[in-house]
């Protein structure tokens, strides 16, 4: 049937990884009467109206004794040992368990009472498996995550959920967290100011690195399309915002001091400026007028004489 910003929310969240593992048994541990419960991978305890909602758990589905020995309506393979075993506490008028992925996953569900249920596909469109049930009752809840095909390893989501407005249709990662990436690591300016990235440029074409007096207005045409991410570069007083490029898109050598240094770029879409003065200093900027003008404009009221690195970013 094969149709088709790790991370721990402190709020709305909680995922967990669960290590990779195939069953060697053909049979699946279940609980025998007077014996001990079957080791799940993953143990969880859950009270009604717990504030992790939703509750996600990152992990590996798949294994290889058939799902149908728990019933004809259940297809697919799952492991020897449950994934997860959920021990439920409280009232509510449901829990929803589905598993969230991009390939062919099924789930099987052990209720507290003995019974259990299957399901493979959402919909003939959706090959996610969703299960409903309907005012859980307490105890322990054994849940295997399984695949379609044998001797599979399907990384995915497992979410529980009493939410309405959470399912597996709407279910986005990006949904829960908004935030842009950021660094793990700010570049210093210094690591910026040295090297192939900033003062070297051999690579650069004639036309790109030009010796300027400031007697007459300088101009030059350039194409924005930087990846690297100008807030990896640590400013004293600034944060920089845009992508620009490892090189500078322009350099100019100034012959003469100016009583002032203003430089700017206009486009058609929304850029950012930065430049690197003969000393090191990095001066950045994004619009002009917040919400008015989004031309960045970079002024220099001392400048020196030496050689400026210019670079245009782009926002998005």
């Amino acid at each position: 049937m094969n149709k088709r910003l790790v991370l721990l929310l402190v709020i709305l969240a909680m995922m967990l990884f669960v290590p990779a593992a195939l069953a060697q048994s053909t049979t699946p541990a279940t609980e025998e009467e007077g014996g001990p419960p079957p080791t799940a991978f993953v143990v969880i305890d859950l009270t009604a109206g717990y504030p992790l909602d939703p509750l996600i758990v990152s992990l590996n589905g798949g294994g290889n004794i058939p799902a149908s020995v728990y019933g004809d309506t259940c297809s697919g393979f799952i492991p020897e040992n449950p994934t997860v075993t959920l021990n439920w506490a409280g009232e509510t008028d449901f829990v929803e368990a589905f598993f969230y992925s991009d390939h062919d996953p099924v789930l099987v569900v052990e209720t507290p009472s003995g019974d259990y249920l299957c399901n493979d596909d959402a919909n003939d469109l959706l090959l996610d498996p969703v299960l409903w049930l309907e005012k859980p009752e307490q105890g322990r809840y054994n849940i295997w995550v399984g695949s379609y095909a044998p001797n599979q390893l399907l990384p995915g989501l497992l979410v529980l959920t009493t939410r309405p407005e959470v399912n597996i249709g709407t279910f986005s990662l990006e949904n829960l967290i908004n935030r842009e990436p950021i660094p793990e690591d700010l570049v210093e300016a210094e690591e910026i100011n040295t090297g192939k990235l900033v003062t070297d440029t051999t690579t650069l074409t004639a036309d790109r690195i030009v010796d300027w007096n400031s007697e007459e207005e300088l101009t030059h045409t350039v194409t924005v399309s930087g990846t690297v991410p100008a807030f990896d570069i640590s400013t004293p007083d600034m944060m920089c915002n845009g992508f620009i490029h490892t090189l500078p898109d322009f350099v100019f050598n100034l012959s003469e001091t100016p009583d002032h240094l203003r430089i700017f770029f206009e486009g058609d879409g929304d850029a950012t400026l930065m430049v690197e003065d003969p000393q090191g200093n990095i001066f950045c900027n994004d619009d002009h007028v917040t919400g008015e003008n989004l031309n960045p404009v970079v002024d220099i009221p001392e400048a020196t004489t030496g050689q400026y690195y210019v670079f245009i970013g782009r926002v998005q």
